[in-house]
């Protein structure tokens, strides 16, 4: 799925809980989630204030291109995952108390959530779409 650019910039203009939203429904749809990685692995980064390991994931591949372009990153490369298989990631980082960063601006902007949020919203979304 194509974007245009007012269509960008209106999602990326959005508070970071509207672009989580935007991220839970468009992940469903597409089946994948895209982030970048180095050969050292995926984009990470920290909380602040405990040191807690965060992910930085995108839904689609236009975001991870304008935020790794704008925010200098460009030693890392765009990767996307199946959807099934990041779940199997979330089970992982939930063990390891790992967060997501979900859907970052290139100003590092996003909603941290923690792996058991997503998969609970992930099954709000799957069940909503079995019932229809």
């Amino acid at each position: 799925m194509s974007l245009t650019q007012k269509e960008i910039a209106e999602v990326l203009a959005k508070k970071p809980e509207n672009r989580y939203k935007y991220f839970i429904k468009n992940v469903m749809k597409e089946e994948e989630v895209w982030g970048l990685a180095d050969k050292d692995g995926w984009l990470m980064t920290e909380v602040e204030d405990d040191g807690t390991d965060v992910l930085m994931v995108f839904p689609n591949r236009e975001f991870a291109e304008i935020f790794r372009e704008k925010s200098e990153l460009t030693e890392y490369q765009l990767e996307v995952l199946d959807l099934y298989e990041f779940v199997d990631w979330l089970d992982d980082f939930a063990e390891k108390n790992m967060k997501v960063g979900v859907f970052p601006t290139p100003d590092f902007q996003c909603a941290v959530m923690t792996p058991d949020r997503i998969k609970e919203d992930f099954q709000v979304e799957f069940d909503k779409e079995s019932a229809s």
